[in-house]
C-alpha cells in the first residue's frame, strides 16, 4: 500500500512539470548582492533590442517600479528578463533588486541594515504574500579583501540563505549563487571565497553556482561590462531553468526503480 501511494505522488508531481508550465503563473526573482549585482556597465552599450521592458515582467528597483535599461547602468536583470519572459511568454514575471555597492556578508546577516531594507522593499513591491520562486545572489568582493571575513563568509552566507528562505515564507526558493572573480593585489582572499560559495552550494538544499569564468570586465578587472553583465544575466536564467529539468530526471528515476 506504502509502495503503490508513493508511486502516485511521483506521477501526480512528475505530470505537474508539464501541466503547470502550460498554464499562465507569476515567478518572482530576488537579486541582491552588492555592485556587480546592481552593475556599474553603461546602458548606452545595451543592444537596442533590450532597452525596453517585455510586456509581462515587472520590475521593481529601490522601492519602485521602473522600466529596464533606462537608468545609466544596469546589472544582469536585463538579458535575465529577456531570457525569461520569451522562455515563458505567459508568465508574469517579477523581479526586485537591491543591492549594495562595497557591502560585507556580515552587513546583509538578519537584522542588519541591509538585510532588513531588502525585505522591505519586497514587501512594499509584492503586496501581498506571493512566494519569491529564486533568489539570486552576486556579493563576496569586499569579503576577499579581509583573510577574517573570508574565514567566516561560508557559515555567514549559508545562515543568511536559511534566514531569507524563512522571513520570506518561501522555503523551498531556489537560492542561485554568482562565483565571484576580482582579478588585483586588493583581493587576497578570493580563492577562499570561491571555496565556501562551492561549500555551501554542496550543502545548503536548492542551490546553484554560477560560474563567473570568461565573464568581460570593466578596466578596473572587478566590475563587469555591459557584455559580461548580458552574459551573467543569461547564466542567472540557465541556472533557474535547470531546476525542473533536474527535478525531472530524479522523479523517472524514482519511478524506473519502483517499476522494475
Amino acid at each position: 500500500m506504502k509502495t503503490l501511494k508513493f508511486l502516485s505522488t511521483v506521477l501526480l508531481l512528475y505530470g505537474s512539470l508539464y501541466t503547470h508550465s502550460a498554464s499562465a503563473v507569476q515567478r518572482v526573482y530576488l537579486m541582491a548582492g552588492q555592485s556587480n549585482m546592481s552593475g556599474t556597465a553603461s546602458t548606452s552599450h545595451l543592444p537596442h533590442g533590450y532597452r525596453y521592458t517585455p510586456h509581462n515582467v515587472k520590475f521593481y528597483h529601490k522601492g519602485q517600479r521602473r522600466q529596464l535599461g533606462r537608468y545609466g547602468r544596469f546589472g544582469p536583470e536585463v538579458s535575465f528578463a529577456h531570457y525569461l519572459s520569451r522562455r515563458f511568454p505567459n508568465d508574469e514575471h517579477i523581479i526586485i533588486k537591491y543591492a549594495a555597492g562595497g557591502s560585507n556578508m556580515q552587513q546583509w546577516m538578519p537584522g542588519n541594515q541591509y538585510y532588513r531594507n531588502m525585505l522591505r522593499e519586497v514587501r512594499l513591491s509584492l503586496k501581498n504574500n506571493t512566494r519569491v520562486d529564486a533568489i539570486f545572489w552576486m556579493q563576496g568582493e569586499s569579503d576577499a579583501q579581509n583573510e577574517y571575513r573570508a574565514a567566516h563568509y561560508g557559515n555567514r552566507l549559508s545562515h543568511f540563505i536559511k534566514s531569507l528562505r524563512r522571513d520570506l515564507r518561501s522555503p523551498s526558493s531556489m537560492f542561485v549563487i554568482g562565483q565571484i572573480n576580482p582579478v588585483g593585489s586588493g583581493y587576497p582572499m578570493v580563492s577562499l571565497i570561491q571555496k565556501k560559495q562551492q561549500q555551501v552550494n554542496s550543502r545548503i538544499w536548492n542551490t546553484r553556482l554560477v560560474s563567473s569564468h570568461g565573464l568581460s570586465k570593466s578596466y578596473d578587472k572587478v566590475h563587469y561590462s555591459a557584455q559580461g553583465q548580458m552574459e551573467l544575466g543569461r547564466r542567472f536564467a540557465n541556472a533557474y531553468l535547470g531546476r525542473p529539468n533536474h527535478l525531472a530526471q530524479k522523479l523517472r528515476s524514482d519511478l524506473m526503480s519502483l517499476l522494475n
